[in-house]
């Protein structure tokens, strides 16, 4: 291992936490952590149809993993959702700076659509970093893309027949 090697190999404990979503939930999962000298690395929360899923990264000191790991399991008691943990060595990837976005839009999104979509996203060696819906009617879908060359993605997508009218975007 070299020494730049042993400077990125950071202790992480990735957090999830899911369950029927409601006022303080966030403000109670990160009120058990402030104890602790960890940092967040990363977060994403999202909430479909009143369902929330909440991930956090954090770099942590394992000793304080199992009093974490019992705070958050009594959070979890408290607040009447799922948490569950990994705690690990890892090296910590760099955020890709070069993103694009794929707009997908189609007032009866299907998931054959969604299938095409992201087999042409892999086809040009693109990584699926975030996906968020933008409307509901007509449904609007922005999928985040690393790794990819913008006007290539264009290309392939444009050469898709879609059902139902779904139409597609490739923006920065």
């Amino acid at each position: 291992m070299t020494h730049e090697d042993a400077q990125s190999e950071v202790f992480t404990g990735l957090v999830l936490l899911t369950g029927i979503d409601k006022p303080g939930i966030a403000a109670s999962l990160f009120e058990t952590l402030s104890p602790f000298a960890v940092r967040v690395i990363d977060i994403e929360q999202i909430v479909i149809n009143h369902r929330l899923i909440l991930t956090v990264l954090l770099g942590a000191n394992s000793a304080h993993q199992s009093a974490i790991e019992d705070d958050l399991a009594a959070c979890a008691l408290a607040l009447d959702v799922d948490i569950a943990t990994l705690f690990t060595k890892s090296n910590l990837g760099l955020i890709p700076s070069e993103l694009a976005t794929v707009r997908v839009s189609s007032p009866k999104l299907v998931p054959s659509d969604l299938a095409l979509l992201a087999d042409a996203i892999s086809q040009v060696h693109g990584n699926i970093e975030r996906i968020q819906r933008i409307t509901a009617e007509p449904v609007s879908i922005e999928f985040v893309v690393s790794g990819v060359e913008k006007e290539e993605l264009s290309d392939l997508l444009s050469k898709i027949t879609f059902e139902n009218l779904t139409e597609t975007s490739v923006t920065e």
